[in-house]
């Protein structure tokens, strides 16, 4: 079950903000992102997926070239195929290309943006398949019959034409209804944080390097958790890191001002554990997200910072609560965005 990492690099800006989008659509636009947990970076492609249990990958090949033709499209295939055909192929839940949109005149249905070589013309097809063949022999020669497993390969590819704009990928993993809370400026700098991020992870030498299993691939650090990507976006929206605040925020003291001194210790604790166990739940984080927007969509229109007012303001009495979220919580998450927007 060995697996030896090829044809790794550190590629240009270019590329790098193409990938930061296929990253972004892995964790953010598809219906089984929450299954995945880690996202490693020219590992075992150029952007792949990897499950908790670490016994399924989104595999992804990202090329940002405009026009590109049915031949190269199946060169650029190689890199899927080689995982298909490996030692751990069954370990691959999805093959994935990611590209600019293809050429209307190459589909059968010109709408469809995400789909499988059965929307692909069959003369169009034809020479994909021979540019995909004429890259396999060129890297792997000639002595072994690959055409079994690339028909079978073709079968299941998946094309998945970018669609959106770097901030559209940005919002759609903030969880927020509202997508006007911050600038597009805003949302473009998070997008540039990230992809910088991702192109430094890549400063290493892993060619040639071979994993047994494949949780090892952690071990080269060539790779952001999901919880490290949510936790990027929500402490550059709220302006501080909200989960190592180590103080008592300013307008949170006349809160606990009465006290003692042991009672506000144990308070802290409290609210900085809860924010964690509430944000952190990967499965049921949605409420966590929709508290933070409801406190800045009401600061992008109040001046307001007595955290009491705000608090009775923006949350009626009796409205629901999720588990953790207490109104204490609440209130000290009130005076943290009021000192991050500050």
């Amino acid at each position: 079950m060995a697996y030896t990492f090829k044809n790794t690099e550190i590629n240009n800006e270019k590329a790098s903000n193409f990938e930061t989008k296929s990253l972004l659509y892995l964790i953010g636009k598809r219906s089984d992102s929450k299954e995945i947990e880690y996202v490693t970076f020219d590992c075992f492609n150029d952007v792949s997926g990897i499950n908790k249990k670490f016994n399924q990958i989104w595999d992804v090949q990202s090329k940002n070239e405009k026009s590109i033709n049915p031949k190269k499209i199946g060169k650029y295939f190689y890199t899927l195929f080689d995982n298909y055909i490996s030692s751990i192929s069954l370990s691959f839940k999805e093959f994935i290309f990611f590209a600019p949109i293809i050429n209307y005149e190459y589909k059968v249905d010109i709408n469809l943006n995400t789909y499988t070589l059965v929307n692909i013309k069959s003369e169009t097809l034809t020479r994909i398949k021979k540019g995909l063949i004429e890259e396999v022999i060129r890297v792997k020669g000639n002595t072994i019959d690959y055409k079994f497993e690339i028909d079978e390969f073709l079968k299941i590819v998946t094309i998945v034409e970018d669609c959106y704009s770097e901030n559209e990928y940005i919002k759609a993993i903030t969880k927020f209804k509202k997508t006007d809370l911050k600038t597009d400026e805003f949302y473009k700098s998070v997008f540039v944080d990230l992809r910088n991020i991702q192109t430094n992870k890549k400063n290493s030498y892993i060619e040639n390097k071979t994993i047994i299993d494949i949780s090892e691939v952690l071990v080269f650090q060539r790779h952001l958790s999901v919880k490290d990507i949510d936790l990027l976006v929500i402490s550059r929206i709220i302006g501080c890191d909200v989960f190592n605040y180590v103080s008592i925020p300013l307008y949170f003291s006349p809160v606990i001002d009465k006290l003692s001194f042991e009672d506000k210790k144990d308070v802290l604790l409290d609210c900085n554990s809860n924010l964690s166990r509430a944000f952190f739940n990967k499965n049921n984080n949605k409420g966590f997200w929709l508290i933070c927007e409801n406190i800045i969509s009401y600061f992008s229109n109040n001046d307001n910072r007595d955290v009491e007012t705000v608090y009775s303001e923006i949350f009626k009495p009796n409205s629901v609560r999720i588990s953790f979220l207490t109104d204490i919580t609440i209130k000290y998450l009130i005076s943290i965005i009021i000192e991050g927007l500050e």
